[in-house]
């Protein structure tokens, strides 16, 4: 007798790369990009591109008033995350925020070597527990580390965006190695900032 072939499953869909998703958006056809294009296009695996998207400027580039203007939408991220959404939704006032095609391309140009080699860095490995628990752990940890963000400490803010970075790249492969090192990086840049303003306090007692 013929044995019964078990029916197979599809195949799993591979998540869509940050990098992926920024070059088809530099070769479109629109006059500008929004940033919800760029949510769309990443589809529901949006939450650790757009923390690595979001954080990079803090930790390479160093553009003045970029905490700010990145912390409000890593924060977003956080609570969705802690909250359980499977997709990352923004306001509108986030969402249609547009640059012209000519700026975005020379801004993928620029960042885009950096986001492949950190994409690089991740696969899966070691992943402990349940994964929606560990992802409101990361959701938790982001939300910190992008409170961090907002301190007028001088470059105070690379720590907390490479810690964003690692959960991230967690995030994205379920990589417990990156789970740990964003971790302890996030322990380590709540010690140093805490470090920073209690030495400033202290200083500014003995000047009054």
């Amino acid at each position: 007798m013929a044995s019964q072939s078990e029916p197979t499953s599809p195949p799993r869909t591979p998540p869509r790369r940050l990098s992926d998703v920024l070059r088809d958006l530099e070769s479109g056809l629109g006059p500008r990009i929004a940033l919800g294009d760029l949510v769309s296009g990443l589809r529901d695996r949006s939450f650790a591109p757009l923390m690595v998207l979001f954080a990079v400027p803090n930790a390479f580039l160093y553009l003045p008033g970029s905490s700010v203007i990145t912390g409000v939408p890593l924060m977003i991220i956080a609570l969705q995350l802690i909250a359980g959404r499977r997709s990352v939704w923004l306001p509108r006032a986030l969402s249609d925020r547009s640059i012209d095609r000519s700026s975005f391309a020379r801004i993928v140009r620029y960042s885009l070597p950096w986001i492949e080699r950190i994409e690089r860095m991740a696969r899966p490995r070691f992943w402990p527990g349940a994964a929606a628990s560990i992802d409101r752990l990361i959701g938790l940890a982001c939300l910190i580390m992008a409170l961090l963000l907002f301190l007028p400490i001088p470059f105070a803010n690379g720590v907390p965006a490479l810690a964003i970075i690692a959960m991230g790249l967690a995030l994205s492969e379920r990589d417990g190695v990156w789970l740990i090192a964003g971790v302890m990086a996030s322990v380590f840049a709540v010690m140093f900032v805490a470090g920073i303003l209690g030495g400033g306090a202290f200083a500014l007692s003995k000047i009054l």
